[in-house]
C-alpha cells in the first residue's frame, strides 16, 4: 500500500499544478477533498469516520495541502473521475427481434458531467445533496433532450453510460441497464391508478454511486432526474445495472392523446 506522501504527490503534480492540454475535457477549475474525521466512540480496532467533501478553486489560498485529516487516495480518485474523463448518456428505445440481439428504434445521446452530489428529483429548488461516494451524474434540460422519446407495447427502455479518457483512446460501458414497456406500465398504473397506452421516459439525470475506495467502479447507480412542472404527471421509476451494480431512475410521464386521462398532478 502506498502511504499519504505518495498521493499527496500525485494529486499536487496531476490536478494542482498541471496546465490544461488542448483536448481538454474540461476547464473547470474546481478541486474536491475527500475529509474523513473520525467519530469519537468508535474503536481503536473498528474506527468509524464520518466523510466530507470541501470544494476550492485552484487558485485558493486555503487548499489543505498537506492535511493529514484529508484521505489522499480518494481525493485523487474524485478529481480523476470528474475532471480526467468525458461522459455520455444514450436513451434509446429498443424492440427485442431474437433472445440476444436488439433493435434500436430511436436513440439520443448526451455529454454529462460527473459530480459528488445531486439534486433531488421529486422535489421543487436547487438544493444540492452530497452523495459521495456516489457520483451523479444529471441533465437539466431533459425536457427539451427527450421529448420526442416515447415507449409502447412491446418495447423497452435501455440506458447506457459511456466513459471515455481525454485521448479518446480508452472507453468503456460504465452503466447499462433496461426496462420493459409492461414493467413500466406495471409501475405506472399501480401509482396512478389507472391504465395508459404509451410513456414518455424522460431522462434527465444520471446517479452514479461510484465507491471509489473500491478503484472507481464497484458500485454504481444513476439516476434520471425529472422537473415536469406542476402540469406534468411524473412517476419515477428505478431500473438496476448488471449484477446490481448502480441503478438509473427516469421519471415517467404519460404523452397526451395515449389513452385513458390520468391526473396531471401530484395529490395534495
Amino acid at each position: 500500500l502506498q502511504g499519504t506522501t505518495y498521493w499527496t504527490d500525485l494529486f499536487v503534480r496531476h490536478f494542482l499544478f498541471q496546465s490544461e492540454p488542448e483536448h481538454s475535457i474540461d476547464c473547470d477549475d474546481l478541486l474536491f477533498f475527500v475529509r474523513k474525521k473520525h467519530i469519537k466512540g468508535s474503536s481503536r480496532a473498528m474506527p468509524r469516520y464520518e466523510t466530507e467533501i470541501e470544494v476550492f478553486r485552484k487558485d485558493s489560498r486555503k487548499l489543505p495541502i498537506g492535511d493529514p485529516d484529508v484521505d489522499w487516495e480518494e481525493t485523487v480518485y474524485l478529481n480523476l473521475v470528474i475532471h480526467q474523463f468525458n461522459y455520455t448518456l444514450t436513451l434509446a428505445i429498443c424492440t427485442r427481434t431474437s433472445p440476444k440481439e436488439l433493435q434500436v428504434l430511436r436513440r439520443h445521446s448526451q455529454k454529462v458531467y460527473a459530480s459528488p452530489s445531486r439534486r433531488k428529483m421529486d422535489t421543487k429548488g436547487d438544493s444540492e445533496e452530497i452523495t459521495y461516494p456516489h457520483i451523479c451524474f444529471m441533465v437539466d434540460n431533459f425536457d427539451e433532450v427527450f421529448h420526442d422519446i416515447l415507449v409502447r407495447d412491446g418495447e423497452m427502455v435501455c440506458v447506457e453510460l459511456v466513459a471515455t479518457d481525454r485521448d479518446g483512446s480508452v472507453q468503456g460501458v460504465i452503466f447499462l441497464g433496461s426496462i420493459r414497456y409492461d414493467a413500466l406500465k406495471k409501475v405506472y398504473d399501480a401509482r396512478v391508478g389507472r391504465p395508459i397506452g404509451a410513456f414518455s421516459p424522460k431522462a434527465t439525470n444520471r446517479k452514479t454511486q461510484s465507491s471509489l475506495g473500491s478503484k472507481v467502479a464497484q458500485r454504481m447507480s444513476f439516476g434520471l432526474f425529472s422537473s415536469g412542472g406542476p402540469q406534468t404527471r411524473c412517476e419515477f421509476v428505478r431500473m438496476k445495472g448488471p449484477q446490481g451494480k448502480g441503478h438509473a431512475e427516469m421519471a415517467v410521464t404519460k404523452p397526451k392523446g395515449s389513452g385513458v386521462e390520468t391526473p396531471t398532478s401530484e395529490p395534495g
